[in-house]
């Protein structure tokens, strides 16, 4: 599990995104991967990518993930993923209908 952590974290500093502010925040054009990382890291995207990896790997995505595979899904990358295409949308509104309370409870998660 630590090892796809660390590549999605270094996608992540090394993504396009990230590229771009370090751009900015340099004047010039970055392609080093050392800059790249320091800025990742001094700039909070550490901070925020240990936030959100920990909330894709937590019981309340958990269970949207598994109602959504109608399966129970435990896997980080399949969780990962869910989260990543589906966190938008959730917090949006977007999915209320799969909020009720008698399938929260199940999880043992209150509503």
């Amino acid at each position: 599990m630590m090892d796809f952590r660390v590549r999605l974290q270094l996608a992540e500093a090394f993504g396009p995104v990230n590229r771009w502010f370090c751009s900015e925040a340099h004047g010039r054009e970055i392609d080093d991967p050392e800059t790249l990382l320091v800025y990742y890291i001094k700039s909070g995207g550490a901070d925020d990518f240990a936030d959100r990896y920990n909330e894709a790997m937590g019981l309340l995505n958990r269970w949207y993930c598994s109602d959504f595979n109608c399966r129970d899904i435990r896997n980080p990358e399949i969780l990962w993923d869910y989260y990543a295409n589906h966190a938008q949308a959730r917090a949006a509104g977007r999915n209320q209908p799969y909020e009720r309370d008698e399938e929260l409870a199940e999880w043992g998660i209150a509503s």
